[in-house]
């Protein structure tokens, strides 16, 4: 074969090469110019369920709030309810009872129809053991919460459904999700990895740290203008931040205190202050020999420092806690406060429970969280300065703090808990009533489950509200943890991103139906 030959065979080699390259990179050409428009959204950790029966964590609601509806919203700042699946509603003389018309022609994702038969499916599943969809396993998320506030869920007519409530206590029409009747059948009654709800979006596939969602066309809020959102987990706070620098994400609903300065500074980033209504604690187990005293109890509360933890963790983002309320929550009793920091007081308590040295002690806590990690580090020297040693059971995500905190192989745990409406219930009854499966410290007082049994039956706001102070004081009188501080969260997301409201969760209020990518 001569040059000439072997040249043009070189050329047409590369042409029938190139044409292969350029037939195998169109189609993903093709899906990054479709993703152009696409919404991402971090997450912190990816969520064990996606059934709203089975799940309220942080992370799954992120994804949550787009796949399904509630008859009623919250507005952005939490103050009142908006119609969402019902249209309007009627509220009987006694403020007990809810008439809810609901919205006509809404269809769930797999093409049924919303009725008033499928908001009391939603509701009864949750708390209600004879109801056909009802399961303890896993436990229902809202089982406690339901199943003292809901008295009765009546069907009217196909679009009108009542519900009666133990007490007003109305916001709680905004916490569950309607869910397809159609969908629990066929898929046994749980929806963990088969979410079909009524939201703008719908599940197009959950991957191991990603999950993909793509617009319902017959939504009733109209179709999302974006291609799709997609959630991406990402446990690390600082790859997190420069994922946001760098374009990647459109929404972070959560940013490091560490991160703020830095994102504040990028021409490209907004932030937003959300929420607030939220408590951080150092959770004791109740349940272990040497915590049973409560005087070791008092003890680690005085070893702690909280105001130094808050000042010099938080940088500016953490007022120190004296209790399980922040300030800005009803029944907020601003003389009563936790043990104060006194280390010579901690160490005569220790000495007197007979436990004045060798006690180790074993801290759980997620060690993605930044400033719970430098948290952790001042706790442990705090409590080394009065002769207690604590071992640190640091995991790499929400995910695996769970899985170990079923274990129970830790005596002390760092939690959080972030609520929407200032009620006080929203915090004392899930974290402090025995049978909660919130109450991770297994506390248990009957004069507290008493009077917030109490707190739940009608009586003036008043009233109640002195029941939520009194419930406060015995509380922080047992001791069962160390409140540490409240936190103000900013959100961020980018600045390409047009028409965004963020709730008190750092959610899209509109549900990504009249944001605009630009």
């Amino acid at each position: 074969m001569n040059a000439h030959a072997r040249r043009s065979r070189l050329v047409r080699t590369l042409a029938v090469f190139c044409l292969g390259v350029l037939a195998t990179i169109a189609p993903w050409t093709a899906v990054a110019a479709a993703g152009e428009r696409g919404f991402f959204q971090h997450l912190i950790s990816a969520p064990a369920s996606l059934d709203p029966g089975k799940t309220g964590s942080l992370q799954a609601d992120q994804v949550m709030w787009l796949l399904y509806d509630r008859l009623t919203q919250l507005s952005a700042d939490g103050t009142r309810m908006e119609p969402a699946l019902a249209e309007r509603w009627e509220q009987s003389a006694d403020g007990l009872t809810y008439t809810f018309a609901l919205r006509r022609h809404v269809l769930f994702h797999d093409g049924t129809p919303v009725d008033a038969q499928a908001v009391k499916i939603s509701y009864e599943r949750q708390f209600l053991p004879g109801s056909p969809f009802y399961s303890a396993t896993p436990p229902n998320y809202y089982e406690r919460v339901l199943s003292g506030l809901i008295k009765s869920v009546r069907v009217v007519d196909p679009h009108t459904v009542a519900i009666t409530l133990q007490y007003q206590r109305p916001h709680q029409f905004a916490i569950v999700n309607i869910v397809s009747p159609q969908a629990l059948t066929r898929y046994g009654g749980h929806l963990t990895r088969t979410p079909v709800g009524t939201g703008p979006f719908r599940l197009e596939r959950w991957e191991d740290q990603r999950i993909v969602l793509t617009p319902f066309a017959d939504s009733w809020r109209g179709r999302p203008r974006v291609s799709h959102a997609t959630f991406v987990v990402v446990p690390d706070s600082q790859a997190a931040t420069e994922r946001i620098e760098n374009g990647e994400f459109d929404l972070a609903p959560e940013v490091a205190p560490s991160s703020l300065e830095r994102l504040a500074a990028n021409p490209d980033i907004r932030l937003v202050k959300v929420g607030g209504l939220n408590v951080r604690f150092l959770g004791l187990q109740m349940e272990r020999p040497a915590l049973k005293d409560r005087r070791v109890r008092e003890a680690l509360a005085r070893a702690i420092d909280v105001e130094r933890l808050a000042a010099h963790s938080g940088r500016g983002m953490l007022l120190a806690a004296r209790g399980p309320l922040p300030p800005s929550s009803l029944g907020y009793d601003p003389q009563l406060r936790q043990p104060p920091y006194d280390p010579d007081r901690a160490r005569a308590l220790l000495h007197e429970a007979g436990v004045a040295s060798g006690l180790t002690l074993r801290l759980l806590y997620n060690a993605s969280l930044e400033y719970w990690s430098e948290a952790v580090q001042a706790i442990r020297a705090d409590l080394r300065k009065v002769g207690v040693n604590v071992e640190l059971l640091g995991v790499a995500d929400w995910q695996k703090y769970h899985e170990e905190r079923k274990k129970g192989a830790y005596d002390l745990y760092i939690y959080g808990w972030t609520v929407s409406t200032p009620d006080p219930e929203r915090f004392l009854l899930p974290l402090y009533q025995s049978q909660s499966q919130d109450n991770y410290g297994r506390y248990a007082n009957p004069k507290v489950d008493d009077l917030l049994a109490q707190a739940r039956r009608p009586m003036d706001d008043a009233g109640r509200l002195r029941l939520y102070r009194d419930i406060t004081q015995l509380i922080v009188a047992d001791v069962p943890a160390v409140f540490l501080f409240h936190q103000s969260t900013f959100a961020a997301h980018h600045a390409r991103i047009a028409g965004l409201t963020l709730d008190l969760y750092g959610r899209p209020q509109d549900k990504l139906t009249a944001v605009e990518i630009r």
